[in-house]
């Protein structure tokens, strides 16, 4: 009797075994055929992998009678941390699986310290590959580089760029002598000036007209003129 109480438990082991086995193949199934496939979508070039946070919790299921189990992500826009649900309807239960995601994709970092307004280049950062999960802000990728930027903050090395730590370049400063375009339809006129504060490109600055001394707003173009549209 007790023999056969023995080999009853070890059949019944067994079986559990072999379900939760069946549960985790088809939640994996799920992201490599489902959730992977998703995520390269939103992230082309990006390397996707999904690791499950509490996997022992699948051998507590109670056993489902459907040929398959429904899973669906309940936060399909999260991109770090979300939870799956799991669900039979025969009989009816449903659980929840806690999973972490990791997309990585290559982006520009700096190579060495750089100085707060220390401008970008080809010799001072380079390509390495990051967890966006871990992330703010718009990384800089090799579709976009970030040539030309200024830091507006120290950086560390290793440090991955981001439009959080860049900012456009002074062109023009306060004080420089500077050419004023002035132009309404195909009438165009130019006049020098002075600038009278600061600007970077695409900014619209005060400055003044040297021959008339009138004081106006004009957008900086370059690093030596503004543009006035009437």
């Amino acid at each position: 009797m007790r023999l056969t109480r023995l080999l009853l438990a070890f059949f019944c082991l067994q079986a559990s075994t072999t379900f939760a086995s069946s549960i985790e193949d088809q939640v994996q199934n799920y992201i490599n055929n489902v959730e992977i496939p998703r995520l390269s979508g939103i992230y082309p070039d990006a390397s996707v992998s999904i690791t499950l946070n509490n996997k022992i919790s699948l051998s507590y299921l109670p056993t489902c009678k459907d040929k398959h189990i429904q899973i669906k992500n309940q936060r399909p826009s999260a991109s770090k941390r979300t939870t799956y649900s799991i669900s039979c309807n025969n009989p009816m239960w449903k659980s929840y699986l806690p999973v972490t995601q990791s997309i990585l994709i290559p982006a520009f970092k700096t190579l060495e310290p750089i100085n707060r307004g220390q401008a970008f280049t080809k010799q001072n950062i380079g390509i390495g590959n990051v967890d966006l999960t871990n992330l703010r802000g718009q990384v800089y990728t090799p579709q976009d580089p970030p040539y030309g930027l200024v830091a507006s903050r120290n950086l560390r090395i290793n440090t991955f760029i981001s439009d959080d730590v860049t900012q456009k370049p002074t062109l023009i400063k306060k004080g420089n002598q500077i050419l004023i375009t002035a132009q309404s339809g195909n009438i165009v006129v130019k006049m020098n000036g002075i600038a009278l504060q600061d600007g970077v490109e695409g900014q619209q600055i005060r400055v003044k007209n040297t021959s008339s001394g009138r004081i106006i707003y004009a957008k900086v173009v370059t690093d030596s003129e503004v543009l006035v549209n009437y």
